[in-house]
């Protein structure tokens, strides 16, 4: 007899998360139009994130669902400001899946552009001002006072992923088919400890790591 979910299982609690994650830009940026879809973490070398379209099928082969998976790796190597602008620039795909028209695989359209625009990611082709907004890899950044960043900011503190990979990677690209290569910030990681138990990560220089079990912010071993 196999035992029901506990909730401090991690499957449990970085699941929960990230669905919560995944409603919580649903409503602030798309009005609460995005359907159901399967998220998934998956370590696919020098990718971001990828959006898959009709990736899943039920058991009894009635429904098809998409996927959005992010990179465990990569959660572990930024800020999570740009976990969560993968996670949404993932989701413009799956809207223009839904609402719009895409064009062949990997390629953004003006119509997915726009759309980031008025979520308040600007798309670039360098992941900077001045990038092409359209094209075969493209990336994106930040609109200062626009949607995405209040969105940001309006965050609970408590909706955030619980579980970090301890592998470390630098990807540099958002979607299966490699499209939206994002600038490298990564070249180098330090180790951070906590001063209260056996809690070792590695990671960026200058990131803040709290242990919740010891209240307390992991400190970086130069």
């Amino acid at each position: 007899m196999y035992s029901t979910i506990q909730k401090k299982e991690p499957t449990h609690e970085q699941y929960t998360k990230y669905q919560e994650l995944y409603n919580y830009f649903n409503q602030q940026l798309f009005n609460s139009k995005l359907p159901c879809i399967i998220l998934n973490f998956s370590r696919k070398a020098n990718v971001a994130g990828f959006f898959a379209p009709n990736r899943w099928i039920s058991l009894q082969g009635k429904n098809k669902t998409h996927e959005i998976s992010i990179n465990p790796t990569y959660i572990a190597s930024v800020e999570f400001i740009e976990v969560c602008q993968t996670l949404v620039h993932e989701q413009a795909h799956l809207w223009q899946m839904v609402f719009g028209k895409p064009s062949r695989s990997g390629y953004h359209n003006k119509e997915w552009a726009n759309k980031m625009e008025n979520i308040g990611l600007m798309p670039s082709s360098t992941g900077q001002e001045g990038g092409k907004k359209v094209g075969q890899k493209m990336s994106d950044y930040v609109i200062k006072g626009g949607k995405f960043e209040k969105a940001f900011v309006d965050l609970p503190k408590d909706l955030t992923l619980p579980w970090i990979s301890n592998e470390f990677d630098s990807v540099v690209s958002n979607d299966e088919d490699g499209s939206d290569p994002k600038p490298p910030k990564i070249k180098s990681k330090i180790k951070y400890s906590c001063p209260g138990c056996t809690l070792n990560v590695w990671g960026k220089p200058n990131i803040k790591v709290y242990c919740k079990s010891c209240e307390s912010y992991l400190e970086p071993i130069e």
